[in-house]
């Protein structure tokens, strides 16, 4: 493994720069048509897998994609990026939570929800694509994993092999909190607790993600709630995934998630440095 993350990040090893990248619009779903970036290995095989990324707050789905661009050519990766604009999907309320309520909490059809674009998403991406194996993944970092992680906890009826979310603000959090904060008015009960908790989810945290200042607006909005859950992100998700597994002796479910720390140097600022990890992850779980 070591071996591999020392080759992955510092020896300039072969990858051609004009790799085969496309975008299309995905719009098989009630939403809002998506534009959709893609990477593709050099040879789509047998052994190719498909990962969803999510982009982050900047909604720059492109630029997610072209992070991906060496994984998926040195690990048989096909990686599309779904792109929610901040006029379909606005605010947090749009993406990050899902589009579950409005930001005034009245209930959104759930046909609409963000999160019921990715299954058919993905099942379009696999017959499109001609993958041969089902499995699949969705990474995101930052809003986007604001995005998996609620929506690991939404739809654990989704399909996906494996889910990671890397360095997100805040949690929805195993308390019994209002919602989007804590389970209360979630629609979240012991029973999808139970089938989360049964799905392979990878929390990753960056170990120099420790600024302790709100960095936008609505955080420090909401600051008084949000550094309840820790003082900065490496501590708030040491404590929710301590309070998941807590959570999963509670409704007596066995528990298939992790949490892994990254040694990254940049902050927050560290999509870049979370992907090889991420991709590596993908690569030995998706086979």
């Amino acid at each position: 493994m070591y071996k591999f993350i020392f080759t992955f990040l510092f020896a300039s090893i072969a990858w051609n720069a004009s790799a085969d990248l496309t975008d299309y619009e995905f719009e098989d779903w009630a939403g809002a048509s998506l534009p959709t970036f893609v990477a593709k290995p050099n040879k789509i095989n047998a052994e190719t897998r498909l990962v969803v990324v999510m982009h982050g707050r900047k909604r720059n789905a492109e630029e997610y994609r072209d992070q991906w661009v060496k994984a998926s050519q040195e690990l048989n990766l096909l990686v599309i990026v779904p792109e929610f604009s901040e006029e379909s999907f606005p605010e947090v309320w749009g993406f990050n939570y899902g589009n579950i309520k409005t930001k005034n909490l009245d209930p959104i059809e759930q046909d609409l929800h963000s999160f019921m674009a990715i299954e058919p998403l993905a099942n379009n991406a696999l017959k499109k694509f001609k993958i041969k194996s089902e499995n699949w993944g969705i990474y995101g970092h930052g809003a986007g994993a604001h995005f998996v992680h609620r929506f690991v906890l939404h739809y654990p009826e989704a399909s996906y092999t494996l889910a990671i979310a890397a360095n997100l603000g805040w949690y929805l959090s195993m308390s019994d909190q209002e919602w989007p904060f804590g389970l209360t008015n979630s629609n979240i009960d012991d029973a999808k607790l139970k089938q989360a908790f049964s799905k392979y989810f990878l929390l990753m945290l960056g170990r120099a993600d420790t600024s302790t200042k709100p960095n936008t607006p609505y955080v420090a909005d909401h600051w008084d709630i949000i550094s309840l859950q820790g003082e900065h992100r490496l501590a708030r998700g040491r404590n929710f995934f301590k309070s998941a597994v807590a959570k999963s002796k509670e409704v007596n479910q066995f528990f298939k998630w992790g949490m892994v720390e990254v040694p990254t140097t940049k902050g927050h600022s560290n999509t870049e440095q979370m992907v090889p990890y991420a991709a590596e992850m993908f690569y030995a779980r998706l086979k």
